[in-house]
């Protein structure tokens, strides 16, 4: 049977191999992996400078695992030196807590280097005879590899040729050997991580215990001033204590870009503030700080936070857009420009003919805007304000808002009215009248001119003899002028028809009103208050920081411990 030696009087671990333990052992394994990767499967450099890199990989890992100063391990020693430079460099307890009143305990005696020594030595003998007992057990045959055979044929019935398949067991073989490395590597840094303090066989186990100073409750920085105006925006803060503050505004289409920053110290009761850009549909605004006493942290304004983009509305009679949103302790203020228009279109029911037949068109009929006016409702939860609107300018408001932090919900209704004249078109008067026939009597005047003619004809005339005589007989004869007056009676026939007349409209005059609504958020911060840290009872006596003895060291843990 194989003898094992537990000790149980003391808090040490075994070495496994020489005067490693199992941890260091697989630390060290690791670290031997690391350096052959480097050095097989570095992709620069000649063979020299992987092996230097190996070699370098390999000094720095033995070190780590092995090294000791003042009788710990270098990782524990580095974590405290970063603990040293990264915390406060100061010790947060009384003075009464490192005062005692009897002499610390002497150290214990230093083992005999001889004894030391001859046990190390039967240790390593027994673990040889071990060794050689294991190796006298029977070997494993060489055609079973991870339990597969080297070859197997290849066809039906087993009559073809074999398959050489030791290059897939070497493949399988190299995969497991990586995953090996991979797991002892994790678990060899587990180990030393979680290894609380070196185990030799005179030193004590114990958890080391870093004291560090209480959080100090309170708030560092106060919004003093938040604005948005068109694509731009503007903060100021107040320091509550001396503090590093860093401001960076993100934007872009994702949100994500760094469009802004800006670094800034500030002491109590000091006031900064900053102007900087807006871009993108979703930006942000996140201000870090650092306090004198070590203690960070950061705020961010985005979203309900931030009024961005500003809201605006259309409307048939004017444009309203909010240019400036700003909030300060207990108050909101801002502008809303407005756009108004000269001329609107009216929607008019337009009869275009009447009388006998009668015919209406819905019309749009461009209207002269006049006399407009208007206000803005202003509220923020159960405050509100009413201001009048300017027409084509910049209207101001100011709403008086309860202290705290917060985000208030901004809403604008803005009621308008205004007088339009619109031109009506002429109107088409239609009368029928029917068929009918008419007797007409007229009495008609005919006037006969003067008229006068002379005749003259020859005459022959047979004497008794017979012999015919020619006489010339002339008549004259002239009629004066006259009028002759007769009564004429006529009958008319009047056809079906109808009349049309043309006539003008007065202009049409009404009074329009509407009301448009913008709405938005905007952050709020509590009112300011200086930081007051909480000062001891009694003074404490500046510390030092000093390297000290090991047995010092360890007379302390002790005072720590019994208390």
């Amino acid at each position: 049977m194989h003898e094992h030696e537990v000790p149980t009087h003391v808090q040490a671990e075994d070495r496994v191999l020489l005067w490693f333990t199992f941890p260091q052992i697989v630390a060290l394994t690791a670290v031997a992996a690391l350096a052959y990767g480097a050095y097989s499967l570095a992709p620069f450099g000649p063979a020299g400078v992987r092996m230097a890199l190996a070699v370098l990989i390999g000094l720095v890992g033995v070190a780590a695992v092995a090294g000791k100063i003042g009788g710990r391990r270098l990782p524990l020693v580095a974590a405290d030196l970063l603990r040293f430079w990264l915390g406060p460099q100061r010790y947060a307890g009384s003075p009464a807590e490192l005062a005692r009143s009897e002499p610390p305990p002497p150290p214990p005696p230093t083992p005999n280097p001889l004894q030391l020594l001859v046990k190390r030595t039967r240790r390593g003998l027994r673990r040889v005879r071990k060794k050689r007992r294991r190796s006298e057990r029977k070997r494993l045959r060489a055609h079973f590899r991870f339990g597969k055979r080297l070859f197997r044929r290849n066809g039906e019935g087993g009559k073809s040729h074999r398959v050489d398949i030791r290059p897939l067991a070497r493949r399988a073989g190299f995969a497991l050997l990586a995953t090996a490395v991979g797991l002892t590597t994790a678990f060899g840094l587990m180990a030393l991580a979680s290894q609380p303090a070196s185990a030799d066989g005179h030193d004590q186990w114990f958890e080391e215990e870093v004291l560090t100073p209480e959080s100090v409750p309170g708030q560092r920085l106060f919004l003093e001033r938040l604005t948005v105006y068109d694509t731009r925006a503007g903060l100021a803060l107040r320091a509550a204590t001396e503090v590093e503050v860093q401001v960076r505004v993100y934007g872009g289409a994702d949100g994500q870009t760094l469009v802004y920053q800006a670094t800034e110290s500030l002491v109590t009761d000091e006031r900064a503030a900053w102007d900087f850009p807006l871009d993108g549909d979703f930006p942000s605004v996140t201000v870090s700080w650092q306090d004198r006493l070590g203690e960070a942290g950061a705020l961010t304004i985005e979203g309900a936070q931030l009024p961005y983009p500003l809201p605006s509305s259309q409307g048939e009679l004017c444009f309203l857009s909010v240019t400036a949103l700003s909030w300060t302790p207990g108050r909101i203020e801002g502008g809303v420009a407005s756009t108004c228009a000269s001329t609107v279109e009216e929607r008019v029911n337009l009869p275009v003919a009447s009388g006998h037949h009668e015919a209406s068109v819905v019309a749009l009929i461009e209207g002269a805007v006049s006399d407009l006016s208007g206000s803005l409702t202003v509220t923020a939860g159960a405050f509100s304000a009413n201001v009048a609107l300017v027409p084509d300018g910049n209207t101001a408001f100011r709403l008086s808002i309860a202290s705290g932090a917060g985000v208030h919900a901004v809403s604008i209704e803005a009621a308008l009215e205004a007088t339009t004249t619109a031109p009506l078109p002429a109107l088409v008067q239609l009368t029928h009248y029917p068929e009918r026939t008419e007797r007409l009597t007229e009495t008609a005047s005919v006037t006969i001119p003067a008229f006068g003619d002379s005749v003259t004809e020859s005459v022959t005339i047979t004497g008794e003899d017979g012999t015919p005589t020619v006489h010339s007989v002339t008549a004259s004869c002239y009629v004066p002028e006259s009028t002759v007056r007769q009564d004429v009676v006529f009958t008319v026939v009047h056809e079906e028809h109808v009349r049309a007349e043309v006539l003008s409209r007065a202009p049409l005059v009404r009074v329009r009103s509407e009301t448009l609504a913008l709405a938005t958020s905007l952050a709020s911060d509590d009112p300011y208050e200086a930081l007051v840290s909480q000062e001891p009872e009694e003074e404490p006596l500046p510390t030092i920081q000093t390297a000290v003895a090991p047995e010092v060291l360890q007379w302390l843990i002790g005072v720590l411990e019994g208390k």
